[in-house]
């Protein structure tokens, strides 16, 4: 009886140990075994491979040592190996999980907008005075005066008036500030076809006012001076205060006096019998004696125009140059 343990030991430790090489060098064999559809799958199969051939093999030494009969050592490593082969085709089918691709990244592209040409900027028209000149809210004396251009000063054209040589220009040092400048003494330099054309409005009618100038003479017993008078405000005048003088003389050739009936309707009419009565847009002829007569002497009338009878109520004067005619 104890020959037998001592055997069936020594004889079953020998087989285990040629067993367990055998059974390493099979596992690795067989359960290395790389399959065509995956890297990343190797190495996953030869550790579960390797372990199942390795159970496979530690169990069948088990059972040989505890086996009663004893079969040869060949009769062993046939049992093992076709186990283990049993073991390898007894296992599911790997499957690899394919590591998808990464989406990739589209990279915008840039579209380049042409290059804009520029258009150079025409320059202004620019205006220029010789002497100082003024300048008003209209184009004319009618007008108000807001500014006076003086030489040197520049001053930009913004538009042409619809009345001949007048210029509508913004006024220097002045923000958004216009008047109209009268071309007698301005000079326009630049492109003029480009000036829009504008049409002032209608001069403002003044409260009162009155045009005169030197008309004529005649003689109505002695030598009498006529003036043209025009009413061009809205007042009505009744009479007038006159002088005349003989400027080179430095004498009164009439007046001060004052005429309660200044206005003839002609020129040719002699005094007295003149009306006292001058309404708004009327034109008449004051009609006015001198003496001493100094021919070729420069003379002035002094006339003053007043709303009540008597040189009385509101007056304004105007005055008119004229050269002394011939007895």
């Amino acid at each position: 009886m104890r020959g037998t343990p001592r055997r069936l030991t020594v004889r079953a430790s020998i087989p285990i140990q040629i067993l367990t090489v055998k059974t390493f060098r099979i596992g690795c064999r067989f359960g290395c075994y790389t399959p065509p559809d995956s890297q990343g799958s190797r190495a996953e199969f030869s550790v579960i491979g390797f372990r199942t051939a390795l159970i496979s093999i530690v169990s069948l030494s088990v059972l040989v040592a505890c086996s009663a009969s004893t079969p040869s050592d060949s009769d062993l490593f046939e049992t093992a190996v076709m186990s283990t082969v049993e073991a390898l085709a007894s296992l599911p089918p790997m499957t690899s999980t394919p590591t998808p691709s990464p989406t990739p990244t589209l990279t915008p592209t840039i579209t380049l907008s042409p290059t804009p040409s520029i258009t150079p900027t025409p320059l202004p028209p620019i205006a220029s005075v010789k002497t100082a000149t003024n300048c008003r809210t209209g184009p004319g004396a009618a007008y108000s005066l807001v500014a006076s251009l003086q030489p040197r000063q520049l001053a930009v054209v913004a538009a042409r008036s619809s009345v001949d040589d007048f210029w509508y220009i913004a006024i220097p040092n002045q923000v958004d500030e216009y008047c109209w400048l009268g071309g007698e003494h301005a000079s326009i330099v630049g492109d003029l076809s480009t000036l829009p054309v504008l049409t002032p409005e209608p001069a403002p009618v003044p409260k009162m006012d009155f045009i005169l100038y030197y008309h004529s003479s005649m003689r109505c017993g002695s030598l009498h001076v006529s003036f043209t008078v025009v009413n061009n405000s809205r007042t009505t005048f009744q009479s007038a205060r006159i002088l005349v003088q003989d400027l080179d003389a430095d004498d009164n050739i009439h007046g001060p006096a004052v005429d309660r009936h200044p206005f003839a309707p002609i020129p040719s009419f002699c005094p007295p019998g003149h009306g006292n009565y001058f309404p708004p847009g009327a034109a008449a002829y004051i009609i006015i004696p001198v003496s001493p007569v100094r021919a070729g002497n420069n003379g002035l009338a002094n006339i003053k125009l007043c709303t009540e009878d008597w040189g009385a109520g509101d007056c304004i004067i105007k005055l008119a140059y004229f050269r002394i005619p011939d007895d």
